[in-house]
């Protein structure tokens, strides 16, 4: 019998070839075995780096063991390795056998004793040595730590299958990773499968920014068309990985076969993902940062209560992150008393002699007990209890940041005297970001614990991470003085490639689409807001003069529809954007369709281009008391009013004014804040949205009563009368005096959880709960029909022509009857 216990320490951090470090394996016996004198198998060592050569382990004990070692793990600096023999202890009346005898395992050790050296310190070399003391674990604490994503489609918002059809499909997916960072360990799963019930040949082809990698050809009624895939590390200026996937389908080679298949396509499941690792000190500027942010970023609080300004600084981002697609999580700064989740925790076996290191390095459920363990937790940043994206600094941080981490440096020099400059020169390094107080307007990047953080502590420094001021955001630090928050507004008309359109040209073949996609604060200002769209394009002529049709989307609302003329030279599409199809983040999309040449020929691709004239125009918006007129009225100013209760409890409502902020159609930086005060009534002196707030004056038709709510028309009638209520929260148009605004209200005893999907779009009140909008009445026009007074239908419809018809017809009738008039009397008077 033979039994052998291996310990392995290892550090937290990947290989630094500027520090010199030992690994030891080390075999100690069970109980009721005793331990043999130890056998070295396999020793490498390295001098503190002064050539190329002295860095590289000795390749021939490598090469003694067995097969070649892979080159990511030949580059160890320092290692030993020993295997040490137990044996059965020898009892009273008992004879056991030594391990020296000629067991399996004594042949297996004597024959291979390096292969199996070889085995552990494969297993060592994925990580750098550690250092042998608490001052050079601070020295490389966080250091060569590397951030790993994973960004599936369904984060991105595609929560259905991508469904590609026969006879041939495109679809580009753009997936974000951090702009102009080299990636690591990049890999696309794509998960999904084929249909192909009408048989004939079909092909799939998939390829990564451009470049086709992968191609089948299935052959069975139905299989398996997923694929893994390795994506190339180099940085991407753009922020996006473009997956393209092609389909094709030929029934037939006969060009005069009808290739119509429905039951060929290649369905692409939500779940494909993009899966990559990245190091986080690469990222040098604020623009770098904000790319490289998580689809649900943390957003650090210095507390659950705030002050006013760390409260307004706190919504208006998690608003940015929310209109963006991502899911910010709020979590305040940990304190003692907190219970922390450990599970994924990494401690250094140096630093463990430490005892604020030692109590966390048990992992799991772990509940701080002093100052030095909170100050712990932040030095070793574990992902599931510590990972800050976004830090909203307060005087309150920074005082629970300094109190934990002068309790952490007492606890180390008393453990490890000599090691205090070292833990000093780590706050510097790795803190001063955070700790350091902020200029106004300051927002800055921060490293800590090989984790990038953005840090910001006002209103001023969001307005300078908006979409239209982030290109210029690539410094590590920069200062807000004066900004314009809606540079685009001044004028009339807004280019599309501002709005993230930009001009291309379009291999069409039969179908092909172009698309913008922007938030309404881009494109609103001033009592302004988008009226019309104005597309210039050219299309090329086809052999055949086959017709060519431009359908313009805004938001999946198709607002117009035109034939060109495929003759090479531009021409202008205006399409009339109504006021109900606006959303604080839309999507404007043209789809280009050509129709099959005529006889036996195969289509060719025939280019389309959008043109850089293209544009939106603005209008001053109609202003209505309900939440399309609300929207036209935020565009000029929005006021958002929160109780003082709402900043005693923070990281649970802030992303509910987030949310609410982004429903209305208010651009987080633009909006002013206010709170009010506890049982004071609020007069607004503008447009505002009011969250829990009584108001001075107010006229509504909800009456709300603890978990009663009572629903009116605009004449007074009862529509709705219930109790029982929670969970549910109420959104309604409402007036203080003669300003009118948005006021929500939380029923029940639980506030509700809104949703990413919430949105206003019509009518002046909706009822909502974690799953959306649960019902949405228009109290002032029964029936609840769409005010489309600003859609323009045929000639013949428009508005002056209802009027102006009959108006000429009766001035006509007038004229004629003066004429007769006057020759009447003429006649007269020669007679």
């Amino acid at each position: 019998m033979f039994a052998v216990r291996v310990h392995v320490h290892l550090p937290a951090y990947m290989p630094n070839a500027a520090h010199l470090a030992k690994a030891k394996i080390r075999a100690e016996c069970a109980a009721g075995f005793r331990k043999r004198p130890a056998v070295p198998l396999l020793q490498g060592f390295a001098r503190r780096p002064n050539s190329a050569a002295s860095e590289d382990i000795q390749r021939k004990a490598w090469r003694s063991a067995g097969p070649t070692v892979p080159d990511q793990f030949q580059t160890i600096h320092a290692a030993q390795s020993g295997f040490a023999a137990c044996a059965p202890i020898k009892r009273q009346n008992q004879v056991i056998s030594d391990v020296t005898s000629d067991t399996p395992m004594r042949r297996f050790t004597r024959a291979r004793p390096n292969a199996l050296a070889a085995l552990l310190l494969l297993a060592a070399a994925a990580h750098a040595q550690q250092p042998a003391d608490v001052a050079g674990s601070f020295a490389q604490l966080g250091s060569g730590r590397l951030a790993t994503r994973t960004i599936s489609l369904a984060d991105l918002g595609m929560r259905d299958p991508v469904v590609l059809h026969a006879p041939d499909a495109r679809q580009e997916l753009y997936l974000p990773v951090p702009a102009g960072v080299p990636l690591s360990d990049a890999s696309l799963q794509i998960d999904g499968g084929y249909l192909r019930g009408n048989g004939g040949r079909t092909t799939l082809l998939v390829s990564l920014d451009g470049s086709p990698v992968l191609s089948r050809s299935p052959t069975q009624e139905q299989g398996d068309a997923s694929a893994s895939l390795g994506v190339d590390g180099a940085a991407r200026p753009s922020g996006f990985v473009r997956v393209g996937l092609d389909w094709s389908s030929v029934l037939s080679d006969d060009v005069c076969t009808d290739q119509t298949a429905i039951g060929n396509l290649w369905r692409i499941a939500p779940t494909s993902r993009l899966t990559y690792r990245y190091d986080p000190n690469a990222i040098v500027d604020l623009r770098g940062a904000w790319s490289a942010l998580p689809q649900k970023p943390v957003v650090m609080l210095g507390a659950r209560t705030l002050g006013a300004p760390a409260f307004d600084a706190g919504w208006r981002v998690e608003a940015l992150l929310q209109r963006e697609g991502r899911a910010p999580l709020t979590r305040a700064w940990p304190a003692v008393g907190d219970t922390v989740d450990l599970s994924d925790i990494e401690v250094p076996a140096p630093l463990r002699a430490i005892p604020a290191f030692a109590a966390l390095a048990a992992g799991g459920s772990h509940k701080l007990a002093n100052a030095a363990e909170a100050g712990a937790l932040v030095a070793l940043t574990p992902r599931a209890a510590f990972a800050p994206d976004v830090i909203v600094v307060d005087d309150a941080l920074r005082g629970t940041l300094k109190s934990t981490l002068d309790a952490l440096r007492e606890q180390v020099a008393s453990a490890a005297p000599g090691a205090a400059e070292a833990f000093d020169a780590w706050r510097a390094r790795a803190l001063d970001a955070v700790a350091k107080p902020l200029s106004p307007g300051e927002v800055r990047v921060a490293h800590l614990g090989g984790q990038t953080a953005i840090v910001l502590g006002d209103k001023d420094a969001v307005a300078l991470l908006a979409r239209t001021w982030r290109p210029i955001d690539v410094a590590s630090r920069l200062v807000v003085h004066q900004i314009d928050t809606a540079p685009n507004s001044h004028g009339d008309e807004i280019a599309l490639s501002l709005l993230g359109g930009q001009p291309r040209t379009l291999d069409v073949q039969g179908r092909a689409t172009w698309d913008a996609n922007f938030d309404l604060g881009a494109a609103s200002g001033n009592g302004k807001l988008p009226s019309t769209v104005v597309l210039d394009v050219a299309a090329s002529p086809t052999p055949g003069n086959s017709a060519q049709t431009a359908s313009v989307y805004f938001n999946d609302v198709l607002i117009g529809s035109q034939l060109l003329s495929a003759d090479g030279k531009p021409q202008r599409i205006e399409a009339r954007v109504p006021h109900y199809a606006l959303a604080p983040n839309n999507l404007l999309r043209v789809v280009f369709q050509r129709q099959p040449e005529a006889g036996c020929q195969r289509g060719l691709s025939h280019p389309v281009a959008v043109l850089p004239s293209s544009h939106l125009t603005l209008a001053a918006a109609k202003v209505d008391d309900d939440f399309t007129g609300m929207v036209a009225r935020f565009a000029s100013e929005a006021n958002v009013i929160v109780p003082a209760s709402y900043l005693d409890d923070a990281t649970l409502v802030l992303s509910r004014v987030a949310r609410l902020a982004n429903a209305s159609g208010i651009a987080p930086t633009r909006a002013s804040f206010t709170v009010a005060r506890e049982g004071e009534a609020v007069s607004p002196k503008g447009a505002f949205l009011a969250a829990d707030v009584a108001l001075a004056d107010e006229k509504s038709v909800a009456r709300l009563s603890k978990d009663r709510l009572s629903l009116t028309d605009a004449s007074g009638k009862m529509l709705a009368d219930v109790s029982g209520l929670n969970r549910v929260g109420v959104i309604e148009a409402v007036r203080s005096g003669n300003v009118s605004g948005i006021a929500y209200r939380t029923v029940g005893d639980t506030a509700a959880i809104l949703p990413a999907s919430l949105r206003l779009s019509r009518g002046d009140l909706a009822i909502v709960d974690a799953s959306g909008t649960l019902r949405q009445f228009d109290t002032r026009h029964p029936g609840e029909v769409v005010d489309a007074s600003d859609v323009h239908g045929p000639w013949f419809m428009q508005g002056w022509v209802r009027w102006g018809v009959p108006a000429a017809l009766v001035a006509l009738l007038l004229v004629l009857l003066l004429i007769a008039n006057v020759a009447r009397r003429r006649h007269q008077d020669k007679s």
